[in-house]
This record gives C-alpha cells, sequence and structure tokens, in this order.
C-alpha cells in the first residue's frame, strides 16, 4: 500500500529533521530578503522624509538620492545571491525528503547540490526544540492517502506541492506589485511638498525609484516564470489523473 508507506514514512524522524532544516533554511533566506524588500521600498521614502524634514539637506537631496542608487544596486546585488544560494539549499532538502518519502529515484542531472546529514541536523536541532513548528511539518501529506494502494500516492503528494507552492508565489507577486506602487506614489505624494518641478520629479521620485523597478521587476518576472511551469506541471499531473480509476 504505496499510500499508508507514505504516512509512515514522512512522520520518521530523519524526514521531520528535513522538513525543520528546509523550514530553518528558507526563514533565513526570507530574512534576508525582507532586507532586499526594505532597501528597495520602504528605505527611498524614508531617505525623502528625512531630506524634507531637515533644509539643510534639501539643496543636497541629488546627490543622496544618486548615494542611494549606488548603495542599492550594490547591496541588492550582494544580498540577491545570498538569497539564491539559501534558497537553493531550501530545494534541495525538500528534493531529498520528496525523494525518499515518495520513493522516487534522486536527479542527479537536476539537483546538483548535495546537501550532506551534518547540514540538515545543523539547521534541525534548535527546531526540533520548538513543539508547535514540529507539530507543522508532522503529517506534511493528507492522511487521506491511506486509501490510495497505488504510485497514484506519489503523484497526489506532488500536486499538493505543486498547488502550494502556486499559491505562495502568486500571493508574493501580488504583494511586491502593490509595494512598488504604493511606493512610488509615496514618493510622488512627498516631492508635492517642496513645488514639483522636472529637476525634483527626476531627483526624488525617478531616480529613487530606479530600484523599485528593478527589484519589482526582477521579481515578477521570475516568479510569473515559476508560476506558469507549476501550472503546467499541475496540469500533466491532473491529465494523469483523469485516466485513473480513483476516488
Amino acid at each position: 500500500n504505496k499510500g499508508k508507506k507514505i504516512l509512515k514514512r514522512q512522520n520518521q524522524d530523519n524526514h521531520i529533521d528535513n522538513l525543520l532544516a528546509q523550514k530553518t533554511v528558507y526563514s533565513v533566506a526570507k530574512n534576508y530578503q525582507g532586507l532586499l524588500i526594505f532597501i528597495t521600498v520602504p528605505l527611498p521614502i524614508i531617505i525623502s522624509i528625512i531630506v524634507k524634514l531637515d533644509p539643510k539637506l534639501i539643496d543636497q537631496s541629488s546627490y543622496i538620492f544618486a548615494l542611494y542608487l549606488v548603495f542599492a544596486a550594490i547591496g541588492e546585488k550582494i544580498v540577491e545571491k545570498i538569497v539564491e544560494r539559501l534558497k537553493n539549499i531550501a530545494a534541495s532538502i525538500q528534493e531529498q525528503f520528496d525523494c525518499e518519502v515518495l520513493d522516487i529515484p534522486t536527479n542527479e542531472t537536476l539537483n546538483s547540490l548535495f546537501i550532506d546529514k551534518e547540514t540538515i541536523r545543523r539547521n534541525s536541532k534548535k527546531a526540533r526544540k520548538n513543539k508547535s513548528l514540529v507539530q507543522k511539518v508532522t503529517s506534511w501529506y493528507s492522511l487521506n492517502l491511506k486509501d490510495v494502494k497505488t504510485n497514484i500516492a506519489s503523484l497526489l503528494c506532488q500536486r499538493t506541492n505543486i498547488t502550494y507552492d502556486y499559491s505562495v508565489r502568486k500571493r508574493y507577486k501580488s504583494t511586491v506589485l502593490i509595494l512598488s506602487i504604493l511606493t512610488v506614489v509615496t514618493l510622488f505624494l512627498l516631492s508635492l511638498f517642496n513645488d514639483l518641478s522636472l529637476q525634483t520629479f527626476l531627483i526624488e521620485v525617478i531616480l529613487p525609484s530606479i530600484p523599485v523597478f528593478m527589484f519589482a521587476y526582477k521579481e515578477i518576472n521570475s516568479n510569473t516564470e515559476s508560476i506558469d511551469n507549476l501550472n503546467h506541471l499541475r496540469n500533466l499531473i491532473e491529465s494523469k489523473l483523469k485516466d485513473v480509476n480513483i476516488n
């Protein structure tokens, strides 16, 4: 019975450790992602407010925003690389969990990042003490799988992963778009307090908005591509499920 085997395997200590390690690494990645969002979204607004409150800084606003643009570009590249690396580690741990629990052969061509047991233990050790977090990753897949005796159980689990990832990425994409629009609008409104001339508009709206536009474009484009891929995978799975006689 494939379904019962999956339900039994998923709650074994080593597999719970996989999920705890994955969540820990991804949580660190999200913290860095939050720093990246802070650099590109609220920071230019904060700088703009500080400039408006201090008359001495108004004449220096062009230099201030030019410096912000340089530091934001450098900081964004550094943090991006860290986030990308952490996400790859978290994804590899998750894939390792799925391959072992769902009894799927590891695809070494696609998953070239090997995660050793020491890395998993190091990242899951502290999380083990958090009972509520352990509870969240226990019984990750639906208990209804116990009635599915064939490999269709693995397919249903993969569909669960895809649907979850799809919904998270959709929400994130919408959030980035809304935050970016709000940032540009706020910068525009703040510049109105200083007689909105062409020079003011360029320095206080366009210049600090460049990192916002770059960040939003990159994140939205990347997530749109991932969403399309996930949707395609989900359609493939559902087309297979239609050919199966299953409740």
